[in-house]
């Protein structure tokens, strides 16, 4: 009940955030700018979407085969689907739906849950790795090129030093079988409220936390090709805001595509309402003023945006009533 409140309290912020957002800015505007990019410009930038779904979709199932497992790719694209949309809609750091799509491929094909829940935590870590990859690339090349007030400078340096030695510890971990979830759940477990319950789950985290040394061990080639695809994935996400704007005949130069990125993603990183809603839009507005760009331009960027994230909001919802996922919530319960 109080998560419930939680969402509805956050998205009821978020909406007020963007009628307010609209409200002082020129509507008439916002839409005539979306409309000159045309059907040309639309259709390459849903393209552009689509094959960023697709590359990290197949990189999944580069994993899922070096741990022995062949589900029909058209099952690997749905449960990717449906767990980044969750992910989406939920307020934590896009990250939410690795659950729901393990469930899904394991119980549809009669996989552990373990070995899968593995390759979708090797699957996000390297999903983030390359996120962090153009991060850091933005951040290194905004703190060059531009004079940003002094609180984003050391907004930039904090949270790059801490995202860097998180992911640095993980992979450090992976590679050593340095079994970190494992101590974390046991050191959760010694909390006398909760020590029944973690010794049932810790044998669990400990088989899951095997399964991913074994891809930075002995599928290393299987890993880094997976990676390589993501890091594609994340040069077309990089790429979404130059493809918009030239059809309303702004180029970007590269270093202003990564100063975009990287105060994008910092903003998404701490997003508190679905989808960040309202956030996002608020924060598009500062960044593209930033590089000359103005509030309606940037608006309607955000209008593309949302429109390509209810496309797939709209599928993810047909994908969960084909597989009758509404199951997952009860047994979840059980």
């Amino acid at each position: 009940m109080k998560r419930k409140f939680l969402i509805i309290l956050s998205t009821v912020i978020g909406i007020v955030i963007v009628v307010l957002i609209f409200r002082f800015a020129d509507i008439g505007q916002i839409f005539f700018q979306a409309k000159e990019i045309g059907f040309l410009g639309a259709g390459i930038f849903l393209v552009n979407t689509f094959l960023i779904v697709l590359l990290s979709s197949l990189s999944w199932r580069i994993i899922l085969k070096s741990f022995g497992f062949s589900p029909p790719f058209k099952d690997v694209l749905s449960a990717k689907i449906i767990g980044s949309m969750v992910s989406y809609l939920t307020p934590s750091m896009y990250i939410g739906g690795e659950p729901l799509r393990t469930y899904i491929i394991s119980k549809k094909h009669k996989y552990p849950m373990a070995k899968i829940g593995a390759s979708v935590i090797v699957d996000k870590f390297l999903e983030l790795g390359a996120g962090l990859f153009f991060i850091y690339l933005g951040s290194i090349l905004t703190l060059i090129e531009y004079k940003l007030p002094f609180q984003i400078y050391l907004t930039l340096l904090v949270v790059n030093i801490l995202f860097g030695l998180g992911m640095g510890l993980l992979l450090i971990s992976f590679i050593f079988k340095n079994r970190v979830f494992t101590k974390i759940a046991t050191f959760v477990g010694r909390i006398s409220i909760l020590s029944k319950i973690m010794s049932k789950i810790i044998p669990h985290i400990s088989e899951i936390e095997n399964e991913i040394f074994l891809s930075f061990r002995q599928h290393r080639r299987a890993t880094f090709i997976a990676f390589c695809l993501n890091l594609l994935a994340g040069f077309l996400i990089f790429l979404k805001p130059a493809i918009f704007f030239y059809f309303l005949e702004f180029i970007f130069r590269f270093s202003q595509l990564a100063l975009v990125f990287a105060l994008t993603h910092l903003i998404l990183a701490f997003q508190f309402t679905p989808g960040a809603l309202g956030i996002y839009e608020l924060g598009a507005v500062g960044i593209y003023r930033i590089i000359g760009i103005g509030a309606e331009k940037a608006l309607a960027f955000t209008l593309m945006i949302r429109f390509t994230d209810l496309i797939g909001v709209s599928v993810a919802v047909f994908l969960v009533i084909h597989f009758g996922l509404f199951r997952f919530r009860s047994e979840k319960k059980e």
